[in-house]
């Protein structure tokens, strides 16, 4: 397996806005929380949370491609086929459609990072450390709050199986040992 430094010069070759290495950052920090709560492989779930949004920038204009792009260049660099698997599956956005517990992990982390980012730039400070996750799940309830984050995905959770507030909880913590590298 690749070493994450290599990894994110990777990620930067093909991603040039910050907010997307940023938001890749936070949705590895997710994966590797919810690897640890499960027994799963740490290193395959943090990668996969790391690169799931490779092709992002260039699959923005035609995103019926997105993740398939991302899939393809992370073969061609010689990541294994459980990570290709589990970023083609981060396009499902329905409970039906999931699989398996992969597939769940990273449709729910992804979604949920732009809700714990967005709650905690609403706070005077702007850190991750002064909110939490009762915090989050308030402004999951509110509609107009955060309206890329989609809650049908972040409900996703329950198929891992977590109800909201400990997944908003696992996730929050996760990230907040990333704060510093988020600049939360």
């Amino acid at each position: 397996m690749n070493s994450r430094d290599k990894n994110i010069e990777l990620l930067k070759k093909y991603l040039k806005k910050d907010y997307m290495i940023k938001h890749s950052i936070a949705v590895e920090a997710i994966m590797e929380a919810i690897a640890l709560r499960f027994g799963k492989d740490v290193d395959l779930y943090r990668t996969a949370g790391l690169m799931h949004d490779i092709d992002y920038e260039i699959t923005e204009k035609d995103p019926k491609n997105h993740a398939i792009v991302g899939a393809k260049i992370l073969k061609e660099n010689g990541f294994e086929e459980d990570i290709c698997n589990i970023v083609l599956a981060h396009r499902k956005d329905k409970l039906e459609d999931i699989e398996s517990f992969d597939e769940a992990a990273i449709v729910c982390s992804d979604a949920i990072s732009g809700l714990i980012v967005a709650s905690a730039l609403i706070h005077p400070d702007k850190k991750l450390s002064s909110i939490n996750a009762d915090f989050i799940c308030r402004r999951f309830n509110e509609k107009g709050f955060a309206r890329g984050a989609s809650r049908e995905k972040i409900l996703i959770c329950k198929y891992l199986p977590l109800e909201l507030e400990e997944f908003a909880e696992i996730s929050h913590a996760g990230m907040l040992k990333y704060a510093k590298e988020l600049g939360l």
